[in-house]
């Protein structure tokens, strides 16, 4: 059921319906699929974040993170949501980071085949 209202809202979301799709398909727990999903939905904001002045796809600042949430008119009203969202970048930043160091890639050049092949370990 939960997994039908997540498509549903996959308008709004940065993942295709072939990312949330492959993402389904792996052997996961529902709670590595969803925190997968997770970690994918932040990979994707930072890239659309990221501007010409990171070439080094790096993940970006804070700063670049609050200008991204004011930029979205849906965000704008929802303060309690933007806080939620800062919490997830913060930890998905951390994760990617590291993920990237293991990987010897920048963080944005990570894929979701990257993530899923971390998870599946």
């Amino acid at each position: 059921m939960m997994e039908s209202t997540f498509n549903d809202n996959s308008n709004n979301s940065p993942l295709s319906k072939e990312d949330i799709n492959l993402i389904s398909l792996t052997n996961l727990s529902a709670s590595e699929k969803h925190h997968l999903r997770m970690l994918a939905h932040c990979l994707q904001c930072f890239k659309s974040m990221s501007t010409d002045d990171n070439p080094s796809s790096l993940i970006p600042v804070k700063e670049e993170w609050l200008e991204w949430c004011l930029k979205n008119p849906i965000m704008m009203k929802d303060d309690e949501f933007v806080q939620v969202i800062f919490e997830q970048f913060s930890g998905a930043a951390i994760q990617l980071e590291r993920l990237s160091n293991d990987l010897k890639v920048a963080p944005l050049d990570l894929t979701l085949r990257n993530l899923i092949d971390a998870y599946e370990i």
